[in-house]
């Protein structure tokens, strides 16, 4: 309350608090000067808020050896590399939570909007898919190993693995798919809103190879990662909430963190064992991904989602 009380004026026992007018700036003007700005320009917020989500996760690059990055690092692998990450995802979804709440954009960006039920049956499938996607690995594992079997550690690493990646889904989806999408849609259509955000979104993983993760790697991962944001960003749309695709993003990051552990754990099971060890590196083509179930369902949806909006005028 420092500097903002000028007098007081005794009435008997008690006391009146007077504050200048001049005052009134004090937070109030620059917020509504904020959230006018956010109303009139969106997309370049939008922009803003990318580059400094940008600038973090590149900022590292100047604090470690130059010989490991542009592709010449590790590939994160397993659950306890992808749990290293818990308290500094938390804030850094924390920190974006505020900034939409600070700008007023928690139901432009969808956060604030509960999901139609109906609609969220649509996940259904993806759930069907990441979950096939776990037993295929486990039971390729299995397979060379009927022995196999994950330690109490590693379950441990795994669990928590999985609250990081739905922090992770968090923070991407409020991102890309609120507040970029949001922005997005100030200047075009829906769905080509969606497909640009995609992009980004795919794009924004080049970081990885960057911070020193192989090339072949991370345009995998980039391609994957676009066709995943073209899933979400239909669910979106359909569901009118931004939850869908928060789960459905951290269910799909927890199973490849799940499969990656388990090949993780059979490569070095195999090298202990005087084995020949499996590889994990990703060998396949980047065409591949682009036949992803991921990208296909995403545009069956935005397609059926165009087909749906187009013809309900006229019904």
């Amino acid at each position: 309350m420092l500097g903002l009380v000028t007098y007081s004026k005794m009435r008997g026992s008690a006391v009146e608090w007077a504050r200048p007018d001049s005052c009134d700036f004090n937070g109030n003007s620059v917020l509504k000067n904020i959230r006018a700005f956010a109303a009139e320009h969106p997309l370049v917020l939008a922009v803003l808020l990318l580059l400094v989500a940008a600038t973090y996760f590149l900022a590292p690059v100047f604090f470690v050896d130059a010989s490991q990055l542009f592709g010449h690092g590790q590939q994160q692998k397993g659950a306890s590399d992808f749990a290293g990450g818990l308290w500094a995802e938390i804030g850094l979804a924390g920190v974006l939570v505020f900034a939409v709440v600070l700008i007023g954009w928690t139901r432009e960006t969808r956060l604030s909007v509960a999901p139609g039920w109906r609609a969220s049956l649509l996940t259904l499938p993806y759930i069907a898919l990441i979950l096939l996607m776990v037993l295929a690995v486990y039971w390729s594992v299995y397979r060379q190993d009927d022995d196999f079997a994950l330690t109490a550690a590693e379950w441990r690493a795994i669990w928590l693995a999985s609250f990081v990646a739905l922090v992770v889904g968090f923070f991407e989806e409020l991102l890309f798919r609120g507040v970029l999408l949001h922005g997005l849609r100030s200047k075009m259509p829906a769905i080509p809103a969606v497909l640009v955000a995609a992009l980004v979104f795919g794009a924004f993983h080049f970081v990885n190879w960057v911070s020193g993760q192989p090339l072949d790697v991370t345009i995998l991962q980039v391609i994957s990662a676009a066709g995943g944001g073209v899933l979400y960003g239909a669910l979106v749309l359909w569901t009118g909430s931004l939850w869908p695709s928060i789960v459905m993003h951290g269910l799909w990051d927890a199973g490849v963190t799940l499969n990656q552990t388990m090949l993780k754990t059979r490569e070095s099971a195999g090298a202990s064992g005087g084995g020949a060890a499996e590889t994990t590196e990703v060998t396949l083509s980047p065409f591949y991904a682009l036949l992803s179930p991921e990208l296909i369902y995403g545009l069956i949806l935005l397609g059926l989602w165009g087909w749906w909006n187009h013809r309900r005028p006229s019904s």
